[in-house]
């Protein structure tokens, strides 16, 4: 077949053809056609030009047997539109290349983010093997998918161009000379395509690179753009960018620079082939062997011949293929690395926790780490009650959060719902049944609406539910004085958009969460709920969810005693695991850690006149 090259075989140009038709079908079957069109176009000029050509004498001689001047008319016109219709097909085929770009970019998009946002666990985010195939997926320094698909049109092109313009040489000149540039193309493109196979060998070997450039460039455009300008960092990123990303593909610069002394070599081998067959032909002219019209023809034919085999695009489809293979390597990667628990319906999930959800000697270390976080960890949290947290920082508080959402499985040990394993219930629906606010809750650059509807997107249209949180979590003045209301988009780099204070912004979070209540969650975790507000407020304001959701299962961290004091039970995570366990009262009473840790912060509020007899926390 036509399409069949050493470098890129049938099999792999077929296989991105048919993704292309499936994503974008039109566009890119009229993308395909047009290609193939100003391929057909092009010879028809060929063969119309040296028809006219060889023509020309004997109509101005008027030669016995020439062309009469009426047929030459005809002839020149069917030149002439052959010429238009080849001059305006670039133009629609670019139309058409843009619409089936445009369909493609959005469809890798979702083939790379998709297998990662499916997992309901998070282990796979944190893999390097995984991020790496991403990274591929993705592609960088012109190993992208996109070029390599927008490459297809071109390559089917090309080989239209190369058989037909061979016929022509064939037909017209010489069989053995068509045979000859043809062998020489298809040895060029094989021999290229090894050294293409080099360099994504390379490529591939490079991703960590890679990433450690990109974070560094989300770092000073997204992530932290404050505190790198506080500090001065501007020049140490970009230049710590530029030197990561440097060494990311300086292995691939030597590669191809290696490449270079073998591509002018082989192109000097393809201009020897095609010089020869001009000569030859030139050669055949002089010896009255190749009339005027076959010269006329054969040599365009040749130099056509020349183009076609340019081997760029074959190499751009090669790093296509190269990137498309990560793409759809990467929901293997995950399931393979970190398989889905199976869904199971046997359990009624919406209604738990009916009882409790109990951690039974629970052990956890994150992948890649042999330090336990979590060690022989005890722990019931019963339904309808508010139960506290505190510990330390680094104690495991948020990995506990983590454990009981199912983003993570323990290590060892289970976790208990109702008395049924985590691992046998749909963790979908478990995890639907969670309404969490954690310490790094994310900003949505989106709606109010979204930003709190997102705790129960069924409910998306519940103008009355939606009314009722925001007089509840108290963001309803803040509504009120936003420029389109509910509308407003919560980013002040969006057209309208407005940003909001730390404070506000935790209050649209818990908002979020007690929509989620509302909806019907069974558990609410509030981790550091609300840090961003003074120590007054964020007490109130977590009184006042206890007693809105006191019908749930309540986990609550804080570091401010002030919070957790009133919890129907206070837990003290210490060495991974726990270490005390009761109320507020009963915990003090013992004179263990958690009251070394209270009076340790009360010292903070009281006044110097006050330290001799008190140890009241006035928050």
């Amino acid at each position: 077949m036509f399409l069949s090259v050493v470098p890129v075989t049938v099999g792999q140009v077929l296989t991105l053809l048919r993704y292309a038709l499936r994503v974008a079908p039109w566009s890119t079957v009229l993308t395909m056609s047009l290609a193939v069109l100003g391929s057909v176009l092009g010879m028809a000029v060929v063969l119309l030009t040296g028809r006219v050509v060889g023509a020309v004498p004997g109509v101005i001689n008027d030669a016995p047997g020439a062309m009469s001047m009426t047929e030459f008319s005809w002839l020149l016109g069917a030149l002439l539109v052959v010429f238009v219709l080849e001059s305006l097909t670039p133009a629609i085929h670019q139309v058409a290349t843009l619409i089936m770009d445009a369909a493609l970019t959005r469809a890798i998009g979702t083939g790379i983010t998709e297998p990662l946002l499916r997992p309901r666990r998070i282990a796979h985010l944190e893999d390097t093997e995984v991020l790496d195939v991403q990274e591929r997926a993705k592609g960088k320094g012109g190993f992208h998918l996109a070029q390599g698909l927008g490459n297809l049109p071109w390559l089917l092109a090309s080989r239209v161009t190369l058989i037909g313009s061979a016929v022509i040489v064939g037909v017209m000149f010489s069989w053995p000379v068509a045979a000859m540039l043809v062998a020489v193309t298809f040895l060029l493109e094989w021999y290229g395509g090894r050294l293409i196979e080099r360099e994504i060998d390379v490529w591939w070997g490079n991703t960590e690179e890679q990433r450690r450039a990109n974070y560094l460039f989300d770092l000073g455009m997204r992530d932290a753009p404050k505190e790198l300008r506080v500090f001065g960092l501007h020049n140490w990123l970009v230049e710590r960018y530029v030197r990561e990303w440097t060494a990311g593909f300086r292995p691939v610069w030597e590669r191809r620079r290696r490449n270079v002394k073998w591509s002018i070599l082989t192109g000097g081998l393809h201009l020897a082939a095609n010089g020869l067959a001009i000569l030859l032909a030139g050669r055949a002219a002089l010896n009255g062997d190749l009339p005027l019209t076959q010269v006329a023809t054969t040599v365009p034919a040749i130099l056509a011949i020349g183009v076609s085999s340019n081997g760029y695009g074959v190499v751009q489809v090669k790093r296509g293929l190269s990137a498309y293979r990560a793409m759809k390597g990467l929901p293997g990667t995950i399931a393979e690395r970190h398989p889905e628990p199976r869904a199971t319906t046997k359990h009624r999930v919406e209604t738990m926790p009916a009882r409790e959800v109990r951690f039974e000697n629970v052990s956890f270390r994150y992948p890649g780490s042999d330090v336990d976080v979590l060690r022989d960890l005890n722990l019931t949290i019963r339904a309808h009650e508010a139960l506290a947290l505190v510990g330390v920082n680094g104690a495991g508080k948020s990995t506990l959060v983590k454990l009981l959402g199912g983003a993570y499985r323990p290590t060892t040990g289970r976790i208990l719902v109702d008395g049924v394993d985590l691992a046998d219930i749909d963790l979908t629906a478990w995890q639907r049944r969670i309404a969490a606010i954690v310490q790094d809750f994310l900003r949505f650059p989106l709606s109010v609406t979204d930003n709190v509807t997102f705790g129960a997107v069924e409910r998306v249209d519940d103008e009355v539910g939606l009314a009722k949180v925001a007089r509840e979590s108290g963001i309803d003045d803040v509504v009120r004085r936003l420029p389109d209301g509910w509308d407003t988009v919560l980013d002040k780099t969006f057209d309208g958009g407005v940003d909001l204070s730390g404070g506000e912004w935790q209050r649209i979070a818990l908002a979020r969460a007690l929509f989620a209540v509302h909806a019907g969650a069974g558990v609410l975790v509030l981790d550091e709920p609300a840090a961003a507000l003074d120590v007054r407020a964020e007490a109130e304001l977590v009184e006042r969810y206890l007693e809105l959701t006191s019908g749930v299962a309540s986990l609550i961290i804080s570091h401010r005693f002030s919070v957790v004091r009133n919890a129907d039970r206070i837990c003290v995570l210490a060495d991974g695991h726990i270490i005390e366990d009761g109320t507020h009262d009963q915990l003090l009473d013992k004179g263990g850690t958690y009251a070394a840790m209270f009076r340790l912060q009360a010292e903070r509020y009281v006044t110097s006149s006050d330290k001799a007899g008190s140890e009241v926390l006035d928050a």
